[in-house]
């Protein structure tokens, strides 16, 4: 087999990406935002292209998880068509499914356990030796997403308003962080930050400032992870009442990144919760692309079962 095998991790904020021929690992990165939602948008095409440009040539098949994404989805296999379309390929050459689903395949087995995952949304969601799925969280921003990048952002955005509202002149770390990324600290400002393109990007990306403040001891930082992450642990609890028995949980995702203080409160909001933090950025990818590879057919069949 000559042709390359593309895993993608779609997302809200980025998209990860990795290329491998057999065992051999000839690329990996990350592009811009692609999600269910944003590929009917010009925006979402034009981020699409955008990732497509970013990619070796000579990428014969993908598979790829997609934030919003589900077979029962009426407008499912419009969304393979757009994104197949996108990526310059024929639909039996692209694998779909939700990112959740990828997700929890790169760090778990079915049954083993419960991904609690915080990127620019957050989710708990357990798959069992069956089949069956129980989450909780991961309905997106207009409903949720608490403990994730955009709340972390938001409650950020939330605070630096209500000072303004009182007439008072924010200060500390994490005024001097987000005015780093805002690039201002009025209204007109933080309003043009966060409304100049649709979805939960750009208040996420306010989630690494809130870390860095956390990490330099502001009082206000430090309370907004600690939320961040009770709402976490309690969508774990939600999803672990579920079960007919206690299994660890595996926390993962860019949000928890933002700072070591993060899962030092996940765990601590988690009392007698086995519980194991890892690394997401480039795990699912890289999941994405084994089973691709390892699963090789041309082209791929209709009904293809990830993990079958």
């Amino acid at each position: 087999m000559t042709s390359l095998v593309l895993g993608l991790d779609l997302g809200g904020s980025s998209s990860k990406w990795h290329v491998r021929r057999g065992l051999e690992v000839l690329g990996a990165g990350a592009g811009p935002p692609v999600t269910a939602t944003l590929l009917a948008t010009e925006a979402g095409r034009v981020n699409l292209r955008a990732l497509r440009e970013a990619l070796p040539a000579g990428i014969g098949a993908v598979w790829a998880g997609l934030p919003g994404f589900g077979a029962s989805r009426p407008d499912a296999a419009d969304l393979l068509a757009q994104l197949a379309e996108g990526l310059g390929l024929g639909p039996g050459r692209v694998h779909l499914e939700s990112d959740l689903d990828l997700a929890f395949r790169a760090h778990l087995r079915p049954g083993e356990g419960v991904l609690v995952y915080a990127g620019t949304g957050s989710v708990a969601y357990h798959v069992a030796a069956g089949g069956q799925v129980r989450r909780a969280g991961g309905h997106g921003f207009h409903i949720d997403d608490d403990g994730a990048g955009y709340a972390l952002g938001r409650a950020a955005l939330r605070w630096l308003t209500g000072q303004l509202d009182r007439g008072d002149t924010p200060g500390g770390s994490l005024a001097l962080e987000v005015q780093a990324v805002t690039g201002g600290l009025d209204w007109d400002a933080l309003r043009r930050f966060t409304y100049a393109q649709p979805g939960a990007a750009a208040v996420a990306r306010l989630a690494p400032a809130v870390g860095r403040a956390a990490d330099a001891g502001d009082a206000v930082a430090c309370g907004i992870l600690r939320d961040a992450a009770e709402a976490l642990a309690a969508l774990a609890v939600t999803v672990q009442r579920r079960l007919p028995a206690a299994v660890p949980v595996v926390a993962t995702g860019g949000a928890l990144r933002v700072s070591p203080l993060f899962g030092a409160e996940l765990r601590r909001a988690c009392p007698g919760v086995v519980m194991q933090q890892r690394d997401h950025a480039a795990a699912a990818a890289w999941s994405a692309a084994h089973l691709l590879e390892s699963r090789w057919l041309d082209p791929l069949p209709p009904g293809f079962t990830p993990g079958s």
